[in-house]
C-alpha cells in the first residue's frame, strides 16, 4: 500500500473521504506554519511597543514567551499526531470532550484567523504604499489592501501546490533575511561594544526608570503576538503527506526556529541602538535602526519583509479556509454545505477561499480602524488555546484516537501548564488599559472579542445546537480509529 493510500485510509477512519489533494511534504509543512508567525511581520509591527516597556531586556521577555508557548505547541503536537483532521482545535475538542464544546474552541479560532487576515493584508499595502510613494491617504490605504486581499485569494484558488510553492520561496527568504540582518546587527552591535550590556538596559519610558512588572507583563504581548499560527501545519494536515508524523515535527520545528531568529533579531537591534529614550519615542524603531545599519541595502530588506507579509497572508488564507471546510463538512455553520464544497480541479475548499475573501473586503471597506477587528485576533487565538489546552485535560478515557501504547503520561501535566499560561496572556491582552483615536473606551480588546463571542453564542442557540441534539452535526460517531 502506498503512503497516499494510507493516508486515506487513515482519514475514512475517521469517518471521512479524501476530498483535498495531499501535496504537502515535510518542508512545505513547515513552511506554512513559519510563514504565520513570520517573525519579520510580528517583530515589525510591534517591537516598538515591547522596547517601549522594558528597552533592551524585551530579549528576555521574547524568551519567556517562547516557554510558554512550546509547551502549547508540545501539547498540540500531540493533538496533531493522534487526530491529523483538517479543522484541528474543533475535531480535537470535538472528539475529546463534545461537539458542543468543539463548536466553542472552533469559534474562538476562526474568529483568531478571520480577523488577523485581513490586519496582514493591511501591513502588506503599507509596505507597497510606502516603497512607491503611493501617499498615506485612506483611501489609497484601502484600494492597496483590497488589492493585496484579491491577490493573495486567487494565488489560493489556483491551488494549493502553486500557493504552497510561493510560500516555500517565501520561507527561505524570510529565513536567509533574518539570519543575514541579525548576524549583521549583531556584529556592527559588538562592534560598538554595546552587547551585551544593551540586554539589560530595562528602562521603562513613560518614567525612565527600571521597568516594574505591570511594564514586563505588557511587554510579553510582542512575543504573544507574534509566536502564534505554528497550529496552521495541523490545519492543513488532510492535505499533508504522513500527517501523523510529518505535522508534530513541523508544529515544534516551525515554533523554535522563528522563536530563535526573532531572538537573535532582537538581540541585533537592541546592540545597534545608539540612545535608547529616543528609539522608544520612535514611532518604528526597528525601521529606524535598518535606516541607520544597512544604508543602500534598505531597499532589498524591505523587499525581503514584503515577500514574508505577503506568505503569511497565503498562510493564513489557507488555514482560515480549512477550517472553514472543516466546520462546514460537519454541519456547525449555517451555509455549511456551500462552505465545505471542494473545487473539482484543484481540489481546494473555493467557497471558503471565497466567504474570506468577502468578508475582509468588508471589513476593510466598512470599519473606520482595522485595530478595531484585529484586536480580537490575539485574544480569541489564546482562548482558544486555553481550550485546546482543557480539552487535553478533560479527555475521556482513551477511544482509539492514538495507537495502543503510543499515549504519553506526561501531556497532562504540560497541558496544565499551558492552560495557566494561555489565561495569563489573555490577561495581559485584555486587563491592559488600551484605546483607539476617537475611542475612549478601556480594555478595547476585551469588548471587541466580547463582540465575537456573542456572535458565536447567537449561532450556537439559533443553529448550531439544534442540530447536535438531533444528531445533524458534528464529527461522525464511528469516527475513531
Amino acid at each position: 500500500m502506498s503512503l497516499s493510500d494510507r493516508d486515506a485510509q487513515d482519514l475514512v477512519g475517521f469517518g471521512y473521504a479524501q476530498q483535498l489533494r495531499r501535496t504537502l511534504g515535510g518542508f512545505s509543512s513547515f513552511a506554512v506554519a513559519f510563514s504565520l508567525i513570520s517573525v519579520f511581520t510580528g517583530v515589525f509591527a510591534n517591537f516598538g511597543h515591547g522596547l517601549r516597556q522594558v528597552g533592551g531586556a524585551v530579549v528576555w521577555s521574547w524568551l519567556i514567551v517562547l516557554a510558554g508557548q512550546s509547551l502549547v505547541a508540545w501539547v498540540m503536537a500531540d493533538l496533531a499526531r493522534r487526530i491529523p483532521l483538517s479543522g484541528y482545535g474543533y475535531q480535537w475538542s470535538s472528539r475529546l470532550v463534545s461537539p458542543h464544546f468543539g463548536f466553542a474552541v472552533g469559534w474562538l479560532l476562526l474568529l483568531q484567523l478571520l480577523t488577523g487576515f485581513p490586519g496582514i493584508c493591511s501591513t502588506l499595502a503599507s509596505q507597497i504604499t510606502g516603497a512607491f510613494g503611493l501617499g498615506s491617504g485612506a483611501g489609497v490605504r484601502v484600494a492597496t489592501t483590497l488589492g493585496v486581499i484579491t491577490l493573495v485569494t486567487l494565488t489560493q484558488l489556483w491551488g494549493l501546490r502553486i500557493a504552497g510553492r510561493v510560500n516555500d520561496v517565501g520561507v527561505w527568504t524570510e529565513l536567509l533575511g533574518v539570519g543575514g540582518i541579525s548576524v549583521v546587527l549583531i556584529g556592527l552591535a559588538l562592534r560598538v561594544g554595546h552587547l551585551p550590556s544593551a540586554w539589560f538596559d530595562a528602562r521603562e519610558a513613560a518614567s525612565g526608570t527600571v521597568a516594574g512588572p505591570s511594564a514586563w507583563a505588557l511587554s510579553l504581548l510582542l512575543g504573544a503576538w507574534c509566536l502564534t499560527g505554528f497550529e496552521a501545519a495541523a490545519d492543513l494536515a488532510e492535505e499533508t503527506v504522513d500527517p501523523r508524523r510529518t505535522v508534530p515535527r513541523a508544529m515544534m520545528g516551525s515554533l523554535l526556529g522563528s522563536g530563535l531568529a526573532g531572538f537573535a533579531l532582537l538581540a541585533g537591534a537592541v546592540g545597534c541602538i545608539r540612545d535608547l529614550p529616543v528609539a522608544q519615542a520612535s514611532d518604528n524603531p526597528l525601521l529606524d535602526i535598518l535606516r541607520q545599519t544597512t544604508g543602500g541595502a534598505l531597499p532589498l530588506v524591505l523587499g525581503i519583509v514584503a515577500l514574508s507579509i505577503f506568505a503569511c497572508a497565503l498562510a493564513c488564507m489557507a488555514a482560515t479556509s480549512r477550517l472553514l471546510f472543516a466546520l462546514g463538512r460537519d454541519r456547525m455553520l449555517p451555509g455549511s454545505g456551500w462552505l465545505s464544497r471542494v473545487e473539482s480541479g484543484a481540489q481546494n475548499p473555493r467557497n471558503a477561499l471565497l466567504f474570506i475573501w468577502a468578508v475582509s473586503s468588508a471589513v476593510v471597506l466598512g470599519v473606520p480602524t482595522l485595530d478595531l477587528v484585529t484586536q480580537i485576533s490575539a485574544v480569541a487565538g489564546y482562548l482558544g488555546y486555553a481550550g485546546i489546552m482543557g480539552a487535553a485535560l478533560l479527555m475521556r478515557p482513551p477511544t482509539g484516537t492514538a495507537a495502543p501504547g503510543q499515549g504519553h503520561f506526561w501531556i497532562r501535566p504540560i497541558a496544565v501548564c499551558a492552560f495557566l499560561w494561555a489565561w495569563v496572556v489573555v490577561g495581559a491582552l485584555t486587563l491592559t488599559p488600551t484605546s483607539l483615536p476617537g475611542i475612549t473606551t478601556l480594555h478595547l480588546p476585551a469588548f471587541s472579542t466580547g463582540g465575537g463571542v456573542l456572535l458565536g453564542l447567537f449561532l450556537y442557540l439559533g443553529c448550531v445546537r439544534g442540530r447536535l441534539q438531533r444528531g445533524e452535526a458534528g464529527p461522525p460517531k464511528h469516527s475513531d480509529p
